[in-house]
């Protein structure tokens, strides 16, 4: 039987992918007008830097990831320093829909071939950001940790993308800009 850890992990997994495999189907539906037009409300916002802006964060955790050698307690000499202020930007995955949709295809291959890896990457991470002042910091963290931001931030960044669907006078899924805890509380509520 796997242990909770190793279940824990592999159902982050799961859900990156659906979340990833559910973007590139709304992406799929716009033309690369729709993509790439820039917002209104939010100047120099547009769907495509939402999901390239999603996907740096993933590429990072993931290169990090892919480097790890032994899933041995790693307390001491973590995984890492993971940078998430220093992403590298692909203007082709911003710039049209095909773009988006084979960068969303290489994650979710990324994810595949790390779920097959699972056993040797360790629990253990470390992040490095920018602070407000512009000074940078460096946390410990757990790699089911980091997963689960990046999920929750691509969740964040499917608001923003459904706001600008919304400007285009395109109608996106509902439950694809809501967080899990917000669609159980409603879940909850109806019954």
């Amino acid at each position: 039987m796997a242990s909770t850890a190793s279940q824990t992990r592999d159902h982050l997994f799961a859900h990156a992918t659906d979340y990833m495999r559910h973007l590139a189907s709304i992406i799929g539906k716009l033309n690369d007008t729709q993509y790439t037009r820039e917002s209104t409300a939010l100047p120099g916002s547009t769907i495509g830097k939402h999901v390239r802006h999603v996907l740096d964060h993933f590429a990072l955790l993931f290169a990090a990831l892919a480097s790890a050698q032994s899933a041995s307690d790693n307390l001491q000499h973590p995984l890492g320093p993971v940078d998430y202020a220093h992403r590298e930007r692909s203007p082709l995955t911003e710039s049209t829909v095909g773009g988006g949709q084979s960068s969303i295809g290489r994650a979710i291959a990324i994810v595949e071939q790390l779920r097959e890896r699972e056993a040797v990457i360790p629990s253990f991470i470390t992040i490095s950001d920018t602070l407000p002042g512009g000074s940078t910091a460096s946390f410990l963290s757990t790699v089911d940790r980091e997963l689960w931001f990046c999920i929750h931030h691509m969740i964040h960044h499917n608001a923003i993308i459904a706001s600008l669907m919304f400007e285009l006078g395109l109608d996106p899924p509902t439950e694809f800009a809501y967080a899990p805890s917000t669609i159980k509380l409603a879940h909850d509520l109806a019954k």
